[in-house]
């Protein structure tokens, strides 16, 4: 075995003379080298040896019957040119040596002088050549994993369909070529509906055996310029690219909602799986890909709201409230580091004495041009832009810093409470309470001045935190209320094992009372049973007229508050009110 290669060289000899051939031969063998050789004389044998006998060195003799050195070098260099070439000659002349090289020659030899150079020149070939070819394996290696790293990180390993990546990457090309008077590309928005609910019934696997074949199905109908997108668990994208789109868009549709209409056949049971679908056609050539997403997360939205059957193709309409929206997200941002929003507050009245027990605080949002926002408009966008929580998180100080003065004669008031919303997920925070406590305690109140209302949602997930956090706060003495109760989740046995104190009934179970719906006030009757059989406050919200606020009474509900007894007001006209009574 050759130390430099670490395996047995093949050597091609292209040699008419014995003699010659037999002085080569026996000059490599003198010298060590570990070889196997095979002789040809002919220029056929010299052309079928170089693709059969595969050599790793040729050893070529200049002067042959019927051909030349010269001629042999570049025959070597058509069938394998990675081959190092010797040519062994008696002698050639400066021209001709020049001439060899430019042909692709590695050296020559002069027969007269095998024993002072052949096997140095042939092992210094051998090496060089494979030195190269290890640097070419390792340079296709490193191509190959760049390869297989770029297709991971562009490609979901699951279901191969690109990642966000990619997708956008593509996007961004169509984007760049958009012609509005001949759109070609356009985009979808898929997510699979009830797709947790597969999740939990038939396991993890199962599951991600309906998203590798929806990627498959949806892969099937595209061309060579389309894209199939995951963003994560049941969210696709298709990117479609093909001249006279819009023409062809109908037939285009029906094969997408195909996709989902032929059952998934899997495990032996046949399954139905449903997608909304929201699409756009590009048309815009200054729009972004934020944009383009948008849009069509709007569309897939109106379909899972059922506004719209089939896939939705946004149009004009829901790209203008889209750019309303975004323009509406940039000023709460911005009113949020302003610190223009501010709490107006709501009475919170006994059914029994008609006197105030307490307050509600709601969050109102001052305009630029100094009017108030409706909170329907900007509680969306809060919870959009992740402004809501920051706000949430800082409501108790910031109130009780601005108005120290003002609230002092209410919070020395026995059983008066202040009550504010706080945003779901804030009780899964480590530590929460502990936050609300100290923010209580550095503006000089007590625990038992306040309620903190949480809707059903920011309970279900029961885990250690939420139950931690709710501990500490009722041991400290807040309140804690389920706001909107009957209207969410209303998992009874969830509630009942909570540390809460109270109910609030939304004003959608209390609009029966007056218009007589039956089924209506018998749900109503439920709830305010349930919340008495769990020892816990009720308190029914948005109670407009008396007849309401009587029946309730009746049923056995405790406090109330609404247009009844007062509008969102300031504290100035709130402590005015109680003053009054």
């Amino acid at each position: 075995m050759n130390l430099m290669t670490g395996k047995t060289s093949r050597i091609l000899l292209l040699e008419d003379s014995d003699f010659d051939a037999e002085l080569v031969i026996r000059e490599l063998r003198k010298g060590g080298l570990d070889f196997v050789w095979h002789r040809v004389q002919t220029r056929e044998e010299y052309r079928l040896a170089l693709k059969s006998f595969l050599p790793d060195l040729i050893l070529v003799d200049y002067k042959l019957p019927d051909f030349d050195g010269g001629q042999a070098i570049v025959m070597a260099k058509e069938i394998c040119p990675e081959v190092p070439a010797i040519v062994v000659t008696g002698a050639v002349g400066e021209d001709t040596a020049v001439e060899l090289f430019q042909k692709g020659a590695t050296d020559f030899v002069l027969k007269d002088r095998l024993s002072g150079r052949l096997l140095g020149a042939v092992e210094r070939a051998i090496t060089e050549s494979s030195n190269r070819t290890a640097r070419r394996q390792a340079e296709e290696q490193q191509s190959q994993l760049n390869a297989e790293l770029r297709r991971l990180a562009t490609h979901d390993p699951l279901t191969g369909a690109a990642s966000r990546t990619l997708l956008l990457e593509k996007l961004e090309e169509a984007i760049a070529g958009i012609d509005p008077q001949a759109p070609e590309t356009a985009f979808f928005s898929i997510d699979l509906d009830n797709f947790k609910q597969l999740n939990t019934t038939y396991g993890a696997p199962f599951a991600d055996q309906i998203l590798v074949e929806t990627a498959r199905r949806l892969n099937a109908l595209c061309g060579p310029k389309d894209l199939v997108g995951n963003l994560g668990a049941d969210k696709f994208f298709l990117l479609i690219r093909r001249a006279g789109l819009e023409q062809e868009l109908s037939d285009l549709l029906k094969v997408i909602q195909n996709c989902f209409e032929r059952p998934f056949h899997l495990r032996n049971l046949e399954i139905t799986v449903e997608a909304s679908i929201g699409g756009v056609i590009l048309r815009i050539p200054r729009e972004t890909t934020a944009d383009i997403l948008a849009q069509c997360d709007e569309g897939m939205r109106q379909v899972k709201l059922g506004k719209h059957e089939g896939i939705f193709m946004v149009d004009d309409s829901i790209i203008t409230k889209l750019k309303r929206r975004s323009l509406l997200d940039n000023e709460i941002i911005e009113g949020v580091k302003s610190k223009r929003f501010f709490l107006l507050f709501q009475p919170i009245v006994s059914l029994d004495t008609g006197k105030i027990h307490g307050a509600e605080g709601l969050l109102r949002f001052r305009q630029k041009d100094g009017s108030i926002m409706p909170a329907g408009e900007f509680m969306e966008a809060l919870i959009r832009t992740t402004s809501l929580s920051l706000i949430d998180e800082e409501v108790i100080s910031s109130f009780l810093d601005s108005s120290r003065g003002q609230i002092e004669p209410l919070l020395q008031k026995k059983d008066f409470r202040f009550s504010f919303n706080i945003s779901p997920g804030l009780l899964a925070n480590v530590g929460y309470a502990e936050k609300i406590l100290s923010q209580i305690s550095m503006g000089g109140a007590k625990p038992d001045s306040f309620t903190l209302e949480i809707l059903e949602e920011g309970l279900m997930p029961t885990n250690g935190t939420v139950r931690e956090n709710l501990a500490i706060l009722q041991q400290a003495g807040i309140h804690v209320a389920v706001d909107d109760f009957g209207i969410g989740y209303s998992n009874l046995v969830r509630l009942s094992r909570l540390p809460i104190n109270e109910l609030k009934i939304p004003r959608e179970l209390i609009g029966g009372i007056k218009s007589g719906d039956a089924r209506l006030k018998a749900v109503l009757g439920t709830i305010v049973g349930i919340a008495k059989n769990f020892g816990l406050l009720i308190v029914a919200e948005g109670v407009e007229e008396q007849v309401e606020a009587d029946h309730l009474r009746s049923l056995g509900c405790q406090y109330a508050q609404g247009y009844l007894y007062g509008k969102a007001m300031t504290l100035e006209e709130l402590t005015t009110l109680i003053g009054s009574q």
